[in-house]
């Protein structure tokens, strides 16, 4: 194998995974594991984007985590359009963030970052609920859009799920840290599902959670350099997810949390 992944390589890649003209992609990414491109860290992270760009086509929408952690660790307000990506997320979505027409959704923990056809609606819900009505990852699922995983194997949109159907082990917790966007600020409410601490819930990890998902058929992946890509579709990852949840809440669990008796959520 070359010591540098080649463009072609990564397009052969991106389309033999099914990535196609007008899709709406929600990527996440650690271009890292997969191998080096020729040229300076920017060049290689605008190699990734042209690319994306160009397979989705002008009516096609590319999306990505934005989310802003310090926000919930520090108490730091955020600023749609000044606050960094958390560094969590790896370097992509830092870089995407900084290009021209990006639109990022209001929600400092559940952020998202767009371009393209659908970004104004995907990222404009006038919501900063995390995964409520109107939130980014409710209108991806009404878009019928692709997740797109690039070196990595955590799908981030299962939490959406996970509140939706309304797993015992997390709640909706109120935010008073301010937000601003455009220098002014953001009067609306800012609530986000978390874990409870106190019941040991702990979430599969990510290798386990792919094998769980490409064992019912929902993924399909691609090697490229070190690593794969792998794409899988909203929609039918939704359903899949909703129906299992529904039976089994722990389905995206390491085990069953440590509730105890009389003491929320447990009453």
């Amino acid at each position: 194998m070359s010591a540098y992944i080649d463009k072609k390589e990564i397009i052969n890649a991106l389309k033999k995974c099914g990535v196609k003209k007008n899709d709406i992609l929600f990527v996440q990414s650690d271009v890292s594991k997969i191998g080096r491109i020729k040229g300076n860290l920017r060049q290689q992270l605008q190699t990734y984007l042209d690319i994306i760009k160009k397979l989705v086509g002008h009516k096609g929408t590319i999306v990505v985590p934005a989310f802003y952690y310090e926000y919930s660790r520090k108490r730091t307000p955020f600023n749609v359009y000044k606050s960094p990506v958390s560094k969590d997320l790896g370097l992509f979505p830092n870089f995407f963030c900084k290009q021209k027409n990006v639109v990022r959704s209001l929600n400092p923990l559940t952020s998202v970052a767009a371009i393209g056809r659908k970004a104004k609606y995907i990222c404009g819900g006038n919501s900063a609920i995390g995964y409520g009505p109107d939130s980014p990852f409710d209108r991806l699922t009404k878009l019928k859009g692709k997740i797109l995983l690039i070196g990595v194997g955590d799908v981030t949109y299962v939490r959406y799920v996970e509140s939706l159907v309304g797993v015992p082990y997390i709640y909706n917790k109120f935010f008073e840290t301010p937000i601003y966007s455009k220098g002014k600020k953001v009067n609306l409410p800012v609530c986000n599902p978390v874990r409870y601490l106190n019941c040991n819930v702990l979430h599969l990890r990510p290798k386990d959670m792919q094998k769980k998902l490409e064992k019912a058929g929902l993924v399909k992946k691609v090697r490229l350099g070190n690593e794969y890509v792998r794409i899988l579709s909203i929609e039918k990852l939704f359903a899949f997810l909703k129906t299992k949840l529904q039976k089994n809440f722990y389905y995206l669990l390491k085990s069953k949390p440590k509730f105890k008796k009389n003491s929320i959520p447990l009453i």
